[in-house]
């Protein structure tokens, strides 16, 4: 499965190599409103700055997402972290 969230889109899809991205499913933002910690404050500083489009790219990188293979939803950001936290021993 691969995440885009950029030019091209913002969708969950499974990556063929010949194929491209099939079956996409659109990704669902945060609303502002509900954004916090780290996600809130990208969020403002884009805003501030005049950056509508990198804002709403991050809204959607806090937002919700499906996945194709299985329709389970989950939150990018948190799957990320968790996939990525370092081993702790």
């Amino acid at each position: 499965m691969t995440i885009a969230i950029g030019e091209y889109g913002r969708y969950t899809a499974i990556r063929d190599w010949d194929m491209g991205d099939m079956d996409r499913r659109d990704l669902w933002p945060s609303p502002a409103e509900e954004l916090s910690g780290v996600g809130r404050w990208m969020y403002e500083i884009a805003v501030r700055d005049g950056e509508g489009l990198l804002a709403e790219g991050i809204s959607h990188l806090f937002g919700k997402a499906e996945c194709p293979s299985c329709a389970s939803v989950f939150t990018i950001a948190d799957e990320y972290k968790a996939a990525n936290c370092p081993i702790l021993r």
